[in-house]
C-alpha cells in the first residue's frame, strides 16, 4: 500500500515538472513585437481588395507592444494545461486542433493563471488571443504583398502546410521556413482563432490595433490557411468566419502575450438627460453595513437589502425605517423575490455561508418567513459561491456563481451560470465565462446579461440570446471595461436600459446601457457601488443603490436617487402598493 501511494506521489510530482518545464518552454517561445521601434513599423495596410470581405484596405496603427508565440499550441502544451487532448491528429508537437473558441479562451485564462503562479509572467501580464488587427501586422512582418515572402505562391510550400503540399495534420510545429520576423506556420497549417467578433469590411473596427468585441454576429474570425485549404485561402489578408462552438481539424490558436490594460475603456454618455435630472441628489438612507449587496423589491413596496456580514434588513420607503429582517442570513449575497412574493437568497462561501440557493415562503412586510433550500449545488457538488440572480418570464431562475471569497474547498471545476426550475432541479446555462456576477433576463426571456468581472481577467458586458434549442448562443461583448472595477449587481428599466454599479474612486458609480450596451448616463457614487434596483409602484422611479459610503469603504449602506426612467421587475405588489 504505502509503495503504491509513493508511486502515486511520484507520478504526481513528474506531471507538475513537466508542465512547468513546457510553460517555462512556452514562454521562451514568445518573439517581442515593439511597433515603431527597429524593424516594426508603427502603421501597416490591412486587408485587400481582392474580394468584398477584405474590402477596403484601410490603414491601422499600432498603439502597444506585445509578444506573440513563434508556433501555434502544440498537442504536449495543450494537454499539461487543460489535462486532456482533443486533437484528431496526434503527435506531441504536432499543433492542438478540434477546439472551439471558447475552449481556446478557456486554455489562455488557465495559462495565464499558471504562468503567473510560477513567476513565468508578471501578475499584469496574461495570455490571450490575437486580435485580427495583431495577426495581420505578424503574418505581414511589413509587407504589402498577398504573402509575407511576395506574391509568387510557388514559394508557398516552403514556409507552410496548405492543400499543395499536405496529407493531414500530422507534422511537428515549425517544420516550414519561418517569416522574417521568426513566426512559424503563420500563412498555413491550422487556421488560427482570434478574439475579434465578425465585422463585415472593418466596418466600425478599431484602427489601433485592438479587437472587435462588439458585433451583430456572434461569429468569430479565424485567420491564415490550413492543411485543408488552397494558396489562395493562405495570403496574409485571408479572412475566414465560424461558429465560436465549431471544432474542426484545421482550426488550432496562437498566443499572445501581454500587459492587461491600465485604464478602463473610455465611458462617454450620450443621453444623460434622458434618465437623470441635472439636480437629482443621491440620499444615504443607511450607512452602518460592512458590505451591502443585492438591494430587492418587496411585494410590499419595502425594499430588502443584504450586510454580507451575515444580515438581510429591509428599508420601509414610507417610514423611511431600516430594520434587522434576519440575522444570521446565510451570508446572503443577491436577493430577489418571486412573482408568488417568495423571497429568493443567494448564499455565499465566506465563514458560515450556505452556498446554496434558499427560499423563503410566507414573507410579509417585516415579518420572515420559513427559510428552505431550493437548490443546494450542481451534479451532486455544492455550489462555489452563488452571488446574483434573475428570475425570466416562465420561472426559470439564472443565478451566477463565480468565487471570490471564502476557504471551503471548492468542488465544481468551474464558474458560471446555472438554471434553475421552480422546483430547484439545476442545470448549467452558461459556462463561457470567468467570473460572472451581475445578471439579468430580458422581460421577453430570450437574451441573457451577464457581467463577467474577473479581477485580473475579463472585465465584460455579456449577451446571451436564447436558442430554439433551449441552449444559449455564444455571447457578445456589450461592453469591456478593459480594466479598472468591473461590473458587480444590475437592474433594468422597462425601456431597456442596463443600470450597472461599477468603478472604483472617481469611476465609481451607476454606469447606464442601452440594449445594445451603448453608454447613456453615468450617476456617481460616493463609493464603490455593488448593486441597484427600482423600487414599485409610486416608487417605481426611485433607485436603490447599495454602495461604500466614501472612497475608503469604512462602511457600506443603502442609498436612493430619483431617476427619469420607471424600473422593470417580475414581483407582483400587494394592492396598496400597485399604482
Amino acid at each position: 500500500m504505502w509503495y503504491l501511494i509513493g508511486l502515486v506521489a511520484l507520478s504526481a510530482a513528474s506531471d507538475d515538472a513537466q508542465q512547468m518545464e513546457l510553460l517555462r518552454t512556452f514562454r521562451e517561445e514568445f518573439v517581442a513585437i515593439t511597433p515603431g521601434e527597429g524593424k516594426f513599423p508603427v502603421t501597416f495596410k490591412q486587408g485587400s481588395d481582392d474580394s468584398s470581405f477584405t474590402s477596403p484596405v484601410r490603414e491601422v496603427r499600432m498603439t502597444h507592444p506585445f509578444a506573440i508565440a513563434k508556433y501555434e499550441v502544440p498537442q504536449n502544451l495543450w494537454e499539461a494545461v487543460t489535462g486532456k487532448n482533443p486533437s484528431r491528429w496526434k503527435g506531441e508537437r504536432n499543433s492542438a486542433e478540434m477546439l472551439s473558441h471558447r475552449e481556446a479562451v478557456a486554455f489562455c485564462r488557465h495559462a495565464t493563471q499558471l504562468m503567473r503562479e510560477q513567476k513565468l509572467i508578471k501578475p499584469t501580464e496574461e495570455i490571450r488571443l490575437p486580435s485580427e488587427s495583431e495577426w495581420e501586422y505578424c503574418c505581414r512582418v511589413g509587407t504589402t504583398t498577398k504573402y509575407s515572402f511576395g506574391d509568387d505562391e510557388k514559394e508557398l510550400g516552403d514556409y507552410c502546410w496548405f492543400h499543395g503540399n499536405a496529407a493531414g495534420n500530422d507534422p511537428a510545429v515549425g517544420a516550414k521556413k519561418p517569416n522574417a520576423w521568426g513566426l512559424y506556420d503563420m500563412h498555413g497549417y491550422l487556421r488560427e482563432w482570434c478574439s475579434d467578433m465578425l465585422q463585415p469590411n472593418y466596418e466600425n473596427a478599431p484602427v489601433d490595433g485592438g479587437p472587435v468585441l462588439r458585433g451583430k454576429s456572434t461569429s468569430r474570425i479565424l485567420r491564415g490557411g490550413s492543411w485543408k485549404d488552397n494558396a489562395e485561402c493562405c495570403t496574409s489578408f485571408y479572412r475566414a468566419i465560424d461558429d465560436p462552438d465549431s471544432r474542426d481539424d484545421a482550426i488550432g490558436l496562437r498566443c499572445v502575450l501581454a500587459e492587461v490594460p491600465t485604464e478602463p475603456t473610455p465611458f462617454q454618455p450620450a443621453s444623460q438627460e434622458r434618465f437623470v435630472t441635472p439636480d437629482a441628489k443621491l440620499e444615504l438612507l443607511w450607512g452602518e453595513g460592512e458590505f451591502t449587496e443585492g438591494p430587492a423589491l418587496a411585494p410590499d413596496g419595502s425594499i430588502l437589502f443584504s450586510d454580507i456580514g451575515n444580515t438581510i434588513w429591509r428599508f420601509d420607503p414610507a417610514t423611511k425605517k431600516t430594520e434587522k429582517l434576519r440575522d444570521p442570513s446565510g451570508r446572503a449575497n443577491g436577493l430577489m423575490f418571486t412573482p408568488a412574493g417568495q423571497l429568493l437568497a443567494c448564499e455565499g462561501a465566506n465563514t458560515g455561508g450556505g452556498r446554496r440557493l434558499s427560499i423563503t415562503t410566507g414573507i410579509q412586510g417585516g415579518k420572515d418567513g420559513t427559510v428552505k433550500t431550493l437548490s443546494p449545488g450542481f451534479d451532486g457538488k455544492k455550489f462555489n459561491s452563488p452571488n446574483d440572480l434573475a428570475i425570466a418570464p416562465n420561472g426559470t431562475i439564472f443565478m451566477s456563481d463565480p468565487r471570490y471569497v471564502g476557504d471551503d474547498p471548492r468542488e465544481l471545476d468551474f464558474e458560471g451560470v446555472f438554471a434553475i426550475k421552480p422546483d430547484g432541479t439545476t442545470g448549467i446555462a452558461v459556462q463561457d465565462v470567468e467570473k460572472p456576477n451581475g445578471i439579468l433576463v430580458s422581460a421577453d426571456g430570450k437574451r441573457l446579461i451577464v457581467a463577467d468581472n474577473n479581477p485580473i481577467g475579463a472585465r465584460q458586458l455579456l449577451s446571451f440570446y436564447l436558442q430554439a434549442d433551449g441552449q444559449f448562443a455564444a455571447k457578445s461583448v456589450l461592453w469591456d471595461f478593459r480594466a479598472g472595477r468591473g461590473i458587480d449587481g444590475m437592474t433594468l428599466d422597462d425601456k431597456k436600459a442596463i443600470y450597472a454599479t461599477a468603478g472604483t474612486g472617481k469611476h465609481a458609480g451607476i454606469y447606464v446601457f442601452n440594449s445594445s450596451g451603448d453608454p447613456q448616463a453615468f450617476i456617481p457614487t460616493p463609493g464603490d457601488p455593488t448593486n441597484c434596483c427600482f423600487g414599485g409602484g409610486k416608487d417605481n422611479s426611485t433607485l436603490y443603490i447599495t454602495a461604500a459610503i466614501d472612497r475608503a469603504g469604512s462602511k457600506y449602506g443603502l442609498f436612493r436617487i430619483s431617476t427619469i426612467r420607471n424600473g422593470y421587475h417580475l414581483v407582483k405588489l400587494q394592492p396598496g402598493v400597485a399604482e
